[in-house]
């Protein structure tokens, strides 16, 4: 078991990260997209990743390693397709997975856990191509210039751009954003939580989450005896949000009303929007 272990840690598949595919005309959303992937890719324990995104996939590009891409397609009723597509060295077989998603951010926030999905199939998928594995189809031609690789934007660089006061929630009075990472949430009822802000290197996206015990002056969309009962095993309230000009735009986690649930109440999600003051 030692060896075997050793032997997986010690050699690392090599994975060939090519172009993202779309037929959408937001260039900066795809080339945003794929940068997140590849992001994502990298910090991937047991693969070395190879930057391959200037070029789609093709058979005549694969170079004997396994390769991987993304497509991504705006959907009829106003969604989005996401396409995750891992091949296997020989170029002929593959394992991919398809998502739908109401939103674009939803695809960003998915793009962990989607990946390390694909990858665990793949592997599961060896020895039985027949059955877990299929026959890549004929790739649409890739958006011009939508994958161009650039330089991943500084978490300072982030900090600075959105440092400041933020307003948006009915019943916040104001979220204050310092350059440090750190913050605070003033609700209108007088409470104040402390706040950390984490960017992601080389994407809009945002991470916000609450610092400190919960308290139930947090959750002021409750019953205030509800509140009560449910703040101290709470979890945190966080914001999973995106820079979209000069709004923060995207979903807070916090105790919302679930009828299913024996308290009356459950952890899910509400979409959010803030503006910065001038």
């Amino acid at each position: 078991m030692i060896l075997i272990l050793g032997t997986i840690f010690c050699h690392a598949e090599q994975v060939d990260f090519y172009a993202t595919v779309s037929s959408s005309e937001d260039t900066a959303m795809i080339k945003m997209t794929t940068d997140l992937f590849y992001t994502k890719f990298m910090i991937l324990d047991g693969y070395t990743v190879n930057d391959m995104r200037s070029l789609p996939w093709t058979r005549e590009n694969h170079r004997g390693s396994t390769s991987f891409y993304v497509q991504v397609e705006e959907d009829s009723d106003g969604g989005w397709i996401c396409t995750l597509t891992a091949i296997k060295p020989d170029g002929i077989q593959n394992v991919s997975s398809t998502k739908k998603y109401d939103t674009y951010y939803k695809i960003l926030m998915d793009s962990k856990a989607s990946l390390e999905n694909l990858m665990l199939n793949l592997t599961m998928a060896e020895g039985n191509a027949e059955t877990a594995i299929q026959e890549p189809e004929a790739q649409p031609q890739p958006v011009e210039n939508s994958t161009a690789a650039g330089p991943a934007s500084p978490s300072s660089e982030m900090m600075d751009s959105i440092a400041g006061t933020w307003t948006g929630e009915e019943l916040i009075e104001k979220i204050l954003i310092l350059r440090g990472g750190r913050g605070f949430v003033i609700f209108k009822n007088g409470a104040r939580m402390n706040i950390s802000i984490s960017p992601q290197n080389g994407t809009n996206l945002i991470n916000i989450i609450q610092n400190g015990k919960s308290n139930a002056s947090f959750f002021p969309e409750l019953q205030r005896e509800a509140a009560l009962k449910l703040a101290p095993t709470a979890e945190p309230v966080e914001w999973e949000m995106m820079l979209q000009d000069e709004s923060l735009v995207g979903i807070k986690k916090t105790l919302v009303e679930d009828k299913k649930s024996p308290s009356g109440y459950s952890r899910g999600q509400i979409s959010v929007k803030w503006t910065k003051e001038r």
